[in-house]
């Protein structure tokens, strides 16, 4: 399954919204999810491993730096 990290800047809550809104809906889909590894204060971060369709769907703006699965989106 495709694995990718998502960063969310949660001083920005358009970037907030998305996340919480992917989260849950592709939360069957999703096979895995870190803890968040972001202070919280700044930044969120979690590594996600999902369906191919889910990280399809997974807005831009959450994107962050790729793992090395080899399998990223």
């Amino acid at each position: 399954m495709p694995r990718t990290t998502i960063v969310v800047a949660v001083d920005e809550p358009s970037e907030v919204e998305a996340a919480e809104r992917w989260l849950a809906r592709w939360s069957t889909a999703i096979t895995y999810q870190s803890d968040n590894q972001g202070c919280g204060c700044c930044v969120d971060i979690w590594e996600v491993e999902a369906s191919a369709e889910a990280m399809a769907d997974l807005p831009d703006v959450l994107s962050g730096p790729s793992s090395s699965s080899g399998n990223d989106r």
